[in-house]
């Protein structure tokens, strides 16, 4: 696999205009899916592959070797979907009981992907700000068996236009030629771009209260600086006979 340095001669030119001439030139080559991250993971242990938050939870274990284990990650899913039953109490097909674990932040071995890079693009902007992102292209017909789309998609995945890989290793491992790095300084100015010229926002991703609490989670030390900076100030206003405080 190509490291980020390698993968960089890919891009030509390091600019907003150049990342999304490659990716449109790369997606025109054949039907792909898009799947985008903050970061390249190369480093042990996790060596570049694209893998399920279920995964990495084993993966990441220290002491545990998902290899020499011989590690079955459906065991795993299938003792845990037993368990869920015991938390609710209506009753629905495999794939939209773990599309709804996956909404609400749990552990399933579904791998997010996207139909649209831009939408991809966004979530290899979203996050680690210091560190370089990679959209990831994967061509849909090697992907085709384990494709798992749900009868009822929820709100979020018609909105990120996802697919579901549920493949049976827990991971893929994507062809150095079909990853893309996002530099970490053209982070902000994709991101803006999204935003002005295609409406991809926070808001528009995760459009729904889950998203929202997720959001108010990640700023809600900003907010209250905020309020308490203009609390603050009114009261000064006001001792200093300001008729406009309140």
């Amino acid at each position: 696999m190509n490291t980020p340095g390698q993968t960089d001669s890919l891009n030509g030119e390091h600019t907003v205009e150049g990342i999304l001439r490659h990716i449109e030139a790369k997606s025109r080559e054949d039907d792909y899916l898009f799947r985008g991250e903050p970061a390249h993971y190369q480093e042990l242990p996790y060596r570049g592959k694209v893998s399920s938050n279920l995964y990495r939870v084993f993966l990441e274990r220290e002491g545990f070797d998902v290899v020499q284990e011989q590690f079955d990650i459906a065991e795993v899913q299938t003792e845990m979907l037993d368990t869920v039953k015991e938390f609710s109490r209506k009753p629905v097909e495999e794939l939209e009981r773990l599309s709804e674990i996956q909404h609400y932040g749990g552990k399933t071995n579904l791998i997010d992907f996207t139909e649209d890079y831009l939408i991809a693009l966004f979530f290899a902007c979203d996050g680690s700000p210091r560190e370089n992102g990679r959209l990831i292209l994967q061509e849909k017909a090697l992907l085709k068996a384990y494709i798992a789309e749900p009868y009822e998609p929820i709100n979020r995945v018609i909105a990120q236009k996802s697919v579901f890989i549920e493949h049976p290793d827990g991971f893929i491992e994507p062809n150095g030629n079909d990853v893309i790095n996002i530099p970490a300084f053209l982070k902000k100015p994709l991101r803006e771009h999204l935003d002005r010229y295609h409406g991809i926002t926070p808001a528009t991703i995760y459009n729904d209260i889950h998203g929202f609490i997720g959001h108010q989670r990640r700023n809600l030390e900003l907010y209250t600086e905020i309020y308490l900076g203009l609390a603050h100030k009114r009261k000064g206003d006001s001792e200093h006979g300001n008729p406009n405080a309140t």
